[in-house]
């Protein structure tokens, strides 16, 4: 199981997840990505996570394996959602928060690491899709 991060400077503060109920996965977060970086750092990914940074069709194409991205706030106008709905690629979003403060942060990471449990799981998801 591979999750990336793509932008976590768009988050107030240190963006600090908890741990996810798997015994082996790799997690790599990027403080912030150009576009072009997008594609060479999640063509691997099980999970992307995006607080704004725009995940274009282009990059949902080509990740062979991604199953889900999660919007790290309220919105998920960034994330190409007929691309993923193409594909089968779920959505989720922590309704009713955006970055904007090392609290909201908090709660965001929270809530990032419980959806993907969740999923993990089997379990429903507050999904955009």
């Amino acid at each position: 199981m591979n999750i990336v991060m793509v932008d976590s400077d768009n988050l107030c503060g240190d963006a600090d997840f908890p741990e996810i109920q798997l015994n082996k996965y790799g997690w790599l977060q990027f403080p912030q990505l150009a576009e072009a970086e997008i594609y060479e750092r999640c063509w691997r990914a099980d999970v992307v996570i995006s607080a704004s940074t725009p995940i274009p069709a282009e990059v949902i194409d080509k990740a062979l394996k991604l199953q889900l991205i999660i919007a790290a706030g309220d919105s998920a106008q960034h994330i190409d959602r007929d691309a993923c709905e193409k594909r089968g690629i779920r959505i989720a979003h922590v309704p009713g928060l955006k970055g904007d403060s090392q609290e909201n942060t908090q709660v965001i990471c929270q809530q990032v690491s419980e959806i993907i449990n969740a999923w993990l799981q089997g379990n429903a998801l507050n999904t955009v899709y």
